[in-house]
């Protein structure tokens, strides 16, 4: 059984280009079966390979895509679940077929300790930092907005990453000798 990575992704592009996939993924989404035979439904991957002229057996699309919108910007948004990894195989079919998108994304697989955003400007993708907190659950934040939320975990000013990773460790020896404040993890995105 895999470990499921989601990956949001954002594409830009000749607003021809942008419309053409919206169109092919929504399309393929309104069928009333899937345009491919297979385990995930209309939105499996393999579809959208296909409809793209390619075959899915040839390609990894293990993996379906959900929340498809395109906002008043002329940008397509939707998001992953995949294998193990973000599908890149389909990442790089879209781009040979539609050369002027641009792929954004933010790709996330804790159990394998990926986290991980090819937007360096935070366009699309600001959140850098994760936060999971056993007591108040998982959230996404900017780097500011984390060293502020740990600073009032901390109850003192925190305002560097290495002042977070020493806090959430102290916390977690305090915790690991049964204080029940519950265990802080903490993921950065890296960029690529």
């Amino acid at each position: 059984m895999p470990n499921w990575c989601t990956t949001s992704y954002a594409l830009t592009g000749e607003p021809k280009e942008v419309d053409s996939l919206y169109r092919m993924m929504y399309s393929l989404e309104k069928r009333h079966a899937p345009l491919v035979p297979n385990g995930f439904g209309k939105r499996w991957l393999g579809c959208l390979v296909s409809a793209l002229g390619e075959n899915p057996m040839e390609h990894e699309c293990r993996g379906q895509w959900s929340n498809l919108r395109k906002d008043g910007d002329g940008v397509i948004h939707f998001d992953t679940e995949h294998a193990w990894s973000r599908p890149e195989e389909v990442e790089v079919l879209i781009a040979r077929h539609f050369p002027s998108l641009s792929v954004f994304f933010l790709e996330e697989e804790l159990g394998m300790d990926v986290f991980q955003t090819n937007d360096a400007e935070g366009r699309f993708f600001p959140q850098r930092i994760i936060i999971d907190d056993e007591k108040r659950g998982m959230e996404y934040f900017t780097e500011c907005e984390a060293l502020a939320r740990l600073s009032v975990l901390a109850g003192k000013p925190i305002s560097s990453w290495e002042e977070a990773v020493a806090f959430t460790d102290a916390h977690n020896d305090r915790e690991d000798e049964a204080s029940g404040e519950g265990h802080i993890w903490l993921h950065r995105a890296k960029l690529c």
